[in-house]
């Protein structure tokens, strides 16, 4: 690749590492030295870090001498912030932010007041652990209410964004980490989870975290400090894990790249090290938190995670949806890949290229293995966050081997690009965020049937509900509409298929309340819990309110027992 040379009063530094100047650092454990520049003479690493960075010396006349200076991160998180911020307060609870806010208060009233939630066994469906997300989502919840969790949420996202920018800079250069930042701010799914109130962003930041300090600990020069960082790094991993189950689909990507970056700054002693301590320590302290969760927890686990129910969505549509959403990382990885591949000298570099290239692909593959496309625009985030490093590097390496006179024009190109990956983005976001109905006019016309019912409570998406009416202390008298088993006063017969078992509590006006979503929900028994109603009677309609999406239209229906209250 062309070299640019620095300014004529600086010496000409050694560019075996693609156009940036290695220096040489003595550690004092004897761990090899970055790069293959002269020997320098060695420093006291108590006043200076053991790892110097290893900068890219631009031109003096180079327009794009900005870009290795730190402030223009700050511009890329003000930018992230915005295109999150405009999501925050476009639309009501999503069922699922209902659900761990809810969750979060009730462990809450757990720990201060001693109330037994045991009987709604959170453990046995959640697909994350209950007492590590909800809690600390209610506590914002309590703050600032739906607005507060997701702030807390956009606040991981810039954590991650920031951790994003140091890992990449420390595996190549400022340059990387800026193109890296910029990919990673304009992704969909990121700016959808900074204003998205579940556990994916906190996940998300710790399983950043865990990979920065692993990559932090490659360039550490004393060896207690090393094996410290080892450590705290596979705490951060299992607190990804616990966080969301599915998170430790990337474990192998954050260990893969700490096990590969300590190969390349401490040798092959600093991987077999790393590769001992960090699963190590992610293995004991996995196998501690399931002896002190129980079945219960190992029972969610497989519910949700390992023996998720598959789908029937076809792959190709998998594979090409995310192609859509990841499209522009997904181009400049496979091109940092090669890049890296013939300009990197070092065969950890090539290999933790791949690496974090297939990490970009691992979610959609894993749900087109199930044939799943649930939380598929969430998930490809995860990977993104790993992918958006080498493609960042594609745009570092073609930044430095454009000439200084065509650099501006380039710049331009890039910007315009920039925003245009940061506009289809944002719509992509947006598209996702109005992809659930409304609840404001409903929930109004809902609270007082609910104050006047006495009795079982058939509820749609009951989560939302129980989120803004404060229900708390009736989930027991809830059911919702995805399954249901009831026992026939007249038979004494248990009927656990839930259509049969919705006609027959129907049919005994076993409900003194039901709500549905209608319209909005075919998987779930909705139709057929109208036409129950209006084969057996004994229900009259109190309220019908009429919401849109964007490809279909609906009416949340509420129906009271008849000779109920109001």
């Amino acid at each position: 690749m062309p070299q640019t040379g620095p300014a004529p009063d600086i010496p000409v530094p050694d560019q075996s590492f693609q156009g940036r100047a290695a220096v040489e650092v003595s550690f004092p454990d004897g761990f090899p030295a970055v790069g293959s520049a002269p020997p320098r003479p060695s420093f006291d690493t108590r006043a200076y870090p053991a790892h110097r960075e290893e900068m890219y010396i631009p031109p003096a006349d180079d327009p794009l001498s900005a870009l290795d200076r730190n402030w223009p991160l700050a511009i890329i998180l003000v930018i992230q912030a915005a295109l999150s911020v405009r999501l925050i307060w476009s639309n009501t609870a999503f069922p699922d932010e209902a659900l761990y806010l809810v969750a979060g208060h009730l462990e809450w009233g757990h720990w201060l007041d001693g109330s037994n939630i045991s009987s709604i066994a959170l453990p046995t469906y959640f697909s994350g652990s209950p007492v590590v997300y909800p809690p600390l989502g209610a506590l914002a919840d309590t703050l600032g209410g739906l607005a507060g969790a997701r702030l807390l949420s956009l606040a991981f996202m810039l954590a991650a964004t920031c951790l994003l920018h140091g890992t990449a800079r420390r595996l190549f250069d400022r340059r990387t980490a800026l193109f890296a930042s910029v990919l990673f701010a304009g992704v969909g799914s990121t700016q959808f989870l900074g204003a998205f109130a579940t556990y994916d962003a906190m996940a998300l930041f710790l399983l950043t975290a865990a990979t920065w300090i692993a990559v932090r600990a490659a360039i550490c020069g004393k060896a207690s400090t090393v094996v410290a960082l080892l450590v705290l790094a596979g705490l951060a991993l299992a607190l990804a894990d616990a966080a969301k189950y599915a998170a430790a689909l990337f474990d192998p990507v954050v260990i893969g790249t700490g096990i590969l970056a300590s190969w390349r700054v401490q040798g092959r002693s600093g991987a077999v090290r790393a590769a001992l301590i960090l699963p190590a320590t992610l293995a004991v302290l996995v196998a501690i938190a399931l002896r002190a969760g129980g079945p219960a927890y190992w029972h969610g686990i497989q519910f949700t995670t390992l023996s998720r129910q598959t789908g029937n969505y076809p792959i190709f549509g998998i594979l090409y949806v995310s192609a859509g959403w990841l499209g522009a990382v997904l181009f400049f990885a496979a091109i940092g890949l090669a890049t890296a591949i013939v300009s990197r000298p070092a065969l950890p570099e090539k290999l933790l290229a791949g690496l974090l290239t297939v990490a970009l692909v691992l979610a959609p593959a894993e749900q087109a293995r199930i044939h799943v496309f649930t939380s598929l625009f969430k998930h490809v985030g995860y990977g993104a966050w790993f992918g958006c490093i080498i493609a960042g590097y594609a745009l570092a390496s073609f930044s430095n081997a454009v000439p200084v006179r065509k650099r501006r024009k380039a710049a331009c190109v890039a910007v315009v690009a920039t925003l245009c990956g940061m506009i289809s983005g944002a719509l992509l976001a947006s598209d996702h965020f109005s992809g659930w109905p409304n609840v404001t006019s409903y929930e109004v016309a809902l609270a007082p049937w609910l104050a006047d019912s006495h009795g079982p409570i058939l509820m749609d998406t009951a989560s939302v509900q129980e989120y803004y009416l404060r229900l708390y202390d009736d989930l027991a008298t809830i059911t919702n509409s995805t399954y249901f088993a009831y026992t026939d006063p007249a038979t004494g017969k248990r009927i656990t298929q839930p259509a049969a078992a919705y006609a027959d509590a129907i049919k005994h006006r076993y409900f003194s309340l039901i709500t549905l979503e209608y319209g909005n929900a075919p998987d779930v028994f909705d139709p057929g819990i109208v036409q129950d109603i209006g084969r057996y009677g004994g229900y009259r309609l109190v309220s019908s309110i009429p919401y849109r999406l964007q490809s279909n239209a609906g009416r949340f229906l509420t129906y009271v027992r008849e000779g109920s209250a109001g």
